[in-house]
């Protein structure tokens, strides 16, 4: 329940007093939040979490990727992929 309180706290970015009284008393929770921060728990659960990145995953950025322009729905004919005019 305290780390769903955190997870809503987070996602939404309300203030701590805002946690709907469902997940208990705000104060509480936001005092264990602190105890956890300063003992270094969430960097040592986000550790865990992470853990040893895979060597078969790649990611690639669409920005270095050209695409031509029948890819998009262009009429055939002669049009070349090469700078932009407008800038």
């Amino acid at each position: 329940l305290f780390i769903n309180a955190v997870a809503w706290q987070t996602r939404t970015g309300a203030p701590w007093r805002d946690i709907p009284p469902e997940f208990g008393n705000w104060n509480s929770i936001h005092k264990r939040f602190c105890r956890w921060r300063d003992k270094g728990i969430w960097r040592m659960l986000a550790d865990a979490a992470i853990g040893e990145p895979a060597g078969d995953i790649f990611m690639i950025d669409s920005t270095y990727i050209k695409a031509h322009a029948d890819a998009c729905g262009a009429q055939g004919g002669s049009q070349d992929i090469s700078r932009t005019k407008g800038g």
